[in-house]
């Protein structure tokens, strides 16, 4: 019983832990539009949908937008915050992303009453079944008022088709209830859980359904038509066979359910149905169009991430460095270019990021990255050489004012010594007096 309760415990932890490294839309989002960049200029995003599961793993779809058209979607794997890398991987979730998306909002524009796979189309056609079991009952009658009067085989024969011909649409009416049932049910799961895994089954089920469809419609259209035919078959009996108001009874009763007068309109829209979701299947299946988007997004990125995004290799060589751009335009301002002792790497990173910079701006991308990675290598070896030391001449200037200085008093001393010395006794000569 202990062993019980602790691995209920651990399980619950499992869940836990996995609920917590789970990505929120918004997150998804940053990674796409800020820890990254896939979006071109004039694009905005929005979550397509929050979690499209193909096979294990869920993904939350960030839709590229301008003027409201889709260029590009970015899966998001939802617990390693990745975008999605195989390409078969990228193709289904983005698959299943249109069928999900357009069918979603379909299904919101257009009227319960009208969509195939719902509770409305479901009890049509099951009370549709009813209702045609019934009709069985008055072509009973009309053929035993028949037979009463010795009517032509011919004519009563008609009545029997026309009685296979209810039988097939009571028939077709309580499968159709079914499937659609059936369809309906797995759509609605689809909605609230899209999976690539889903497709295929989810496809058929519309195709089975117009394919009943255009079979019922088939039936109903000669039920009709058999029903015309014995109404004039009737009104061609011979009149002591029956008067005219018993012809007219009997004609009143060769008609279809309530019900089934609204076929018409139903079939007509379900015509356009067909062509809107038919398109919306054949219209996914050109997800490699925009697989092909993301993968020259992603080589773009790659590039943009080297040049723009977050460095750690750079943030260990200086921690103010967070982007090869930081780092570029701090070395290279006009402040700081000089004062670098590796010259030649400074002259690299000159070059090197321009090159960059250039190359990426003419989408050339993956030189591009090659520019910026030797970009980088240039900045650590810059900052690894540091700064130039400065000369210092102090000792050289002491030297010189001492050598002056030393001149000065020699040559003092000399004009005391000597000099003035020399001129007193010239003086003192002078004004000595004669004896």
């Amino acid at each position: 019983m202990q062993i019980k309760s602790i691995s209920i415990i651990l399980l619950l932890l499992l869940i836990v832990s996995t609920g917590a490294n789970a990505i929120s839309p918004d997150e998804a989002v940053a990674i796409v539009s800020i820890q990254n960049n896939y979006l071109m200029n004039g694009e905005s995003t929005s979550v397509a949908k929050e979690l499209i599961q193909y096979k294990t793993d869920k993904y939350i779809v960030v839709a590229a937008t301008q003027s409201e058209v889709v260029k590009c979607y970015i899966p998001i794997n939802n617990s390693t915050a990745e975008v999605a890398k195989l390409d078969l991987e990228i193709r289904e979730i983005i698959r299943t992303t249109i069928i999900y998306s357009k069918m979603n909002e379909i299904n919101q524009s257009i009227a319960a009453a009208n969509w195939p796979l719902s509770y409305y189309t479901k009890n049509t056609f099951y009370d549709l079944g009813k209702d045609f079991a019934t009709m069985k009952n008055s072509i009973l009658t009309v053929k035993t008022e028949l037979e009463k009067v010795n009517a032509p085989q011919a004519t009563i024969d008609k009545t029997t088709t026309i009685q296979t011909k209810i039988d097939e649409l009571v028939s077709e009416s309580n499968s159709l209830a079914e499937q659609i049932e059936a369809g309906r049910t797995y759509e609605q799961n689809f909605f609230t859980s899209p999976d690539s895994n889903k497709l295929t089954k989810y496809e058929n089920y519309y195709k089975a359904y117009f394919a009943a469809i255009t079979n019922y419609k088939t039936t109903y259209n000669e039920l009709e038509a058999k029903l015309n035919e014995l109404s004039q078959a009737i009104a061609a009996l011979e009149t002591q066979s029956l008067t005219i108001d018993q012809k007219r009874s009997l004609q009143s009763l060769l008609t279809t359910p309530t019900n089934a007068r609204k076929l018409s309109s139903f079939f007509g829209t379900t015509d356009q149905l067909r062509t809107t979701i038919e398109s919306v299947f054949t219209s996914a299946k050109n997800s490699e169009t925009f697989a092909t988007t993301l993968a020259s997004r992603e080589v773009r990125n790659s590039a943009w991430k080297e040049m723009y995004g977050r460095n750690e290799a750079l943030l260990k060589v200086d921690k103010s460095f967070e982007t090869l751009e930081i780092a570029a335009n701090a070395i290279l301002s006009s402040e700081n270019i000089n004062q670098w002792a590796e010259e030649s790497a400074v002259d690299g990173l000159t070059a090197n990021w321009t090159s960059a910079k250039s190359r990426y701006n003419n989408a050339e991308y993956e030189k591009a990255k090659d520019y910026a990675l030797q970009a980088q290598k240039n900045v650590g070896q810059v900052i690894a050489g540091g700064v130039k030391q400065s000369s210092n001449n102090s000792n050289d200037y002491v030297m010189i004012a001492l050598g002056i200085l030393i001149i000065a008093l020699v040559g003092l001393f000399i004009y005391e010594n000597f000099y003035l010395k020399k001129k007193k006794k010239k003086e003192e000569d002078f004004n000595e007096p004669n004896y």
